[in-house]
């Protein structure tokens, strides 16, 4: 997990397509039509396409676990919106054998505009290999 500390990550974007939102409502289990019916992403789903993004760019060794989420959302997004997210972690800490990472989040709407902010950090044993950051 020896990534560069302070240095932007790209996560990419996704296009949050009705499709998108009916799975994640259907993975956490969510039957209600409050979403879909109004046609606004969850906030949580966000956070989860962030996360599975920076699981993917971070290439976290086996062993990891998810420990702590944050997030803060700071407006609201429609269905079929683009979303764009960058990464940014932390100096790693160790403690008890384990190594821990701390990643801030920053998803923007196609026009630019912040629509999520958070943190994510994860726990890993040490001496696991490093982590390439995309």
């Amino acid at each position: 997990m020896d990534v560069a500390a302070g240095s932007a990550i790209d996560l990419g974007s996704w296009t949050l397509t009705e499709e998108r939102v009916r799975d994640y409502l259907d993975a956490v289990g969510d039957g209600l039509d409050l979403y879909l019916g109004s046609g606004v992403v969850p906030p949580l789903a966000l956070c989860a396409y962030a996360l599975g993004a920076m699981v993917e760019k971070l290439s976290l060794p086996g062993g990891t676990i998810h420990s702590i989420q944050e997030m803060e959302a700071l407006a609201g997004v429609a269905i079929g919106d683009e979303i764009r997210g960058e990464a940014v972690p932390e100096r790693p800490r160790s403690r008890g054998g384990l190594r821990f990472m701390t990643v801030g989040y920053t998803l923007t709407g196609s026009t630019g505009e912040v629509v999520q902010t958070g943190k994510t950090t994860v726990l890993a044993p040490e001496g696991e290999a490093a982590a390439d950051n995309g």
